[in-house]
């Protein structure tokens, strides 16, 4: 399938599962330390937070207000709660040392937020976009979500409120300062 024919829900899907290889590569390293294994932390927490901070903007600015408008009010609001839940343990992630004794239980604390977040978008939400939307609308979405994708910030903004107008506005100039940031740090070109 390429690009141009897959939908929202395979790309937010197929996110779905690059997060969850990340994490289940954090968790055969939890407990285990040495330069190279505190390193390959920081590392995958970087990528998969760079991931979920795109993923989220995507999604915030550009399917949720559709189901909130055509779908479940209720089930967007619940979302964009469990993307801020899951924005302030990234915060945290960003702040500490990978080598901190509690660094492995706040990993394990974000996996389960995601986790349960991915299983229940995709437990509803999705199924009812599948009905609600056509073929072409799924795919026109999935574009949408691709361009949003490519200029949304890389870091976790919990102080911004989650909301698409407000995302909208403030996305870019974050985005330029997550840029300019992870330019300077060398932030997300691990060999991974």
């Amino acid at each position: 399938m390429t690009d141009t024919e897959r939908d929202v829900v395979d790309l937010l899907s197929a996110d779905h599962r690059e997060f969850d290889r990340i994490f289940r590569e954090l968790e055969q390293l939890r407990g285990a330390s040495g330069p190279d294994v505190v390193q390959r932390k920081r590392e995958l927490v970087d990528e998969v937070t760079i991931g979920l901070a795109k993923h989220s903007v995507a999604e915030e600015t550009q399917v949720y207000p559709l189901v909130e408008k055509q779908l479940d009010k209720d089930e967007a609001e619940h979302s964009k709660e469990e993307h801020a839940e899951a924005e302030e343990t990234m915060k945290r992630l960003e702040r500490m040392d990978a080598a901190d004794p509690e660094f492995d239980a706040v990993v394990a604390h974000l996996i389960q937020e995601i986790r349960h977040h991915v299983e229940h978008e995709e437990g509803r939400m999705f199924a009812e976009l599948r009905s609600s939307l056509t073929r072409d609308q799924l795919v026109e979405l999935a574009g949408k979500v691709e361009s949003v994708k490519k200029f949304a910030p890389t870091r976790p903004h919990p102080m911004t409120p989650n909301d698409a107008g407000v995302r909208r506005v403030a996305g870019p100039l974050a985005s330029l300062l997550d840029h300019l940031r992870d330019a300077v740090s060398g932030r997300g070109r691990s060999g991974s």
